[in-house]
């Protein structure tokens, strides 16, 4: 809404600068020069007009087109409103369910969204994909900072060790054992070159692989990535789990890794120029439950469905599945879990926290399944806090994942699983 001018600021009615003429002294055309204009006008009005005319029935027909929205167009969508300090870029518009044949359950959505408002959350989202199927269930957004509307569907926020999946993956295909011994000593809210050389004095910290997803090790998987990962092969993982494609219903996540091996190292733990949408991290966390299978996510029953990928074998998913159970049963989502109001359910995944030091900006993350020996349901959970925070994402994740259960009991969910 335009501000008034204060009265200080308002130019006197008869207001000259100096050596402007009086307007009283301007001579006026004479009328017949005007009438050019006069007709130039007339038509403009005529033209609009009939552009205004459209017949009825025609925009009722192109209101109840399609159900999904084709995909976004590169130019970012803006209100015009300033963003906040901080705040993520603005939305592009994405793929919507928008008719009686969606996949969304609005209920649950209302539910979810009051789990995220209730926590006061400056920037969150979650959601949940029903495993085998790719439907999404339920969508849930909320912003005190901004917009809400596309955060689940933007890489919005960095990755953190959720990467860590990925690079897992990869050490697995490698030939790393899940018995594999890596000692460390610091690292962990930073790192420096210095950590990533082994150092017998100082490296009192030893661990197996199979304890750095669970304990989220950022030294101990940047060092197993420094002896048996390159650049490349990195990339190569990162692009068969789905980074780098949109998927009709999501922008595409980024995994920059660099060739400069500190820095490789850094991106491998979880620390690089990586992002990820929360409806990319449920895609993740449903493709380890069902052994490799990654499934892309579909708003509506109408839409077309996508051929399922191996992304990874069947063998590594389920060592990364293990991992993922340990995560909440004694990892760094156990605290989460074990809290009232409890699951009542087993449940695996993997947590993330990356604070920006830049901005003040503190992201977490849950990405992972239930239950965990008949995995039904995936879930996605990121949270972007300032200094002062209500919630993170492992115990909102839960409360989802709670809440669709209630509704849902475990006998009822689907048994459907995607064709290889």
């Amino acid at each position: 809404m335009p501000q008034a001018t204060p009265a200080s600021l308002r130019l006197p009615p008869r207001h000259r600068f100096p050596g402007q003429p009086s307007l009283l002294s301007v001579r006026r055309p004479p009328l017949v020069a005007l009438l050019p204009l006069a007709i130039g006008f007339l038509a403009a009005l005529a033209a609009k007009h009939h552009a205004d005319e459209a017949p009825a029935a025609q925009q009722a027909t192109e209101r109840s087109a399609a159900v999904s929205v084709p995909p976004a167009p590169a130019a970012p969508l803006s209100d015009g409103a300033p963003a906040a300090p901080g705040a993520p870029p603005p939305a592009r518009p994405l793929a919507k369910s928008l008719g009686a044949e969606t996949t969304r359950e609005p209920a649950l959505e209302a539910k979810l969204k009051k789990v995220l408002s209730d926590g006061k959350t400056p920037y969150a989202a979650t959601v949940l994909i029903e495993i085998g199927t790719g439907r999404v269930l339920a969508i849930a957004e909320h912003s005190t900072q901004g917009p809400a509307e596309g955060l689940a569907q933007r890489a919005m926020a960095p990755a953190a060790s959720i990467f860590k999946l990925v690079t897992s993956s990869a050490l697995l295909q490698a030939g790393v054992l899940a018995s594999t011994q890596v000692c460390t000593h610091g690292g962990k809210t930073r790192m420096s070159p210095a950590l990533l050389l082994d150092n017998a004095k100082n490296d009192h910290r030893c661990a197996t692989f199979s304890d750095v997803v669970p304990q989220s090790l950022n030294v101990a998987i940047a060092k197993l990535a420094l002896k048996h990962l390159d650049p490349e092969r990195l990339r190569a993982e990162a692009a068969r789990w789905g980074f780098g494609e949109g998927f009709a219903v999501m922008q595409p996540s980024i995994a920059s890794i660099p060739d400069d091996p500190f820095a490789f190292a850094n991106a491998a733990a979880g620390f690089g120029d990586v992002k990820i949408s929360a409806m990319h991290g449920a895609m993740i966390a449903a493709a380890v439950a069902q052994d490799g299978l990654l499934v892309s996510p579909r708003l509506s029953d109408a839409a077309e469905v996508l051929a399922a990928r191996q992304a990874m074998p069947v063998s590594v998913a389920r060592a990364l599945k293990r991992m993922m159970v340990e995560t909440v049963a004694t990892g760094t989502g156990r605290r989460a879990f074990s809290q009232a109001p409890k699951l009542g359910l087993t449940a695996a995944g993997k947590t993330g926290s990356l604070a920006d030091y830049r901005t003040g900006l503190d992201t977490s993350w849950f990405v992972g399944f239930a239950p965990a020996d008949r995995p039904a349901i995936a879930v996605a959970t990121v949270v972007v806090n300032t200094p002062v925070w209500h919630v993170k994402a492992p115990a909102v994740a839960k409360e989802a994942l709670r809440v669709y259960f209630k509704a849902h009991p475990v006998e009822a969910t689907r048994a459907l699983v995607a064709h290889r």
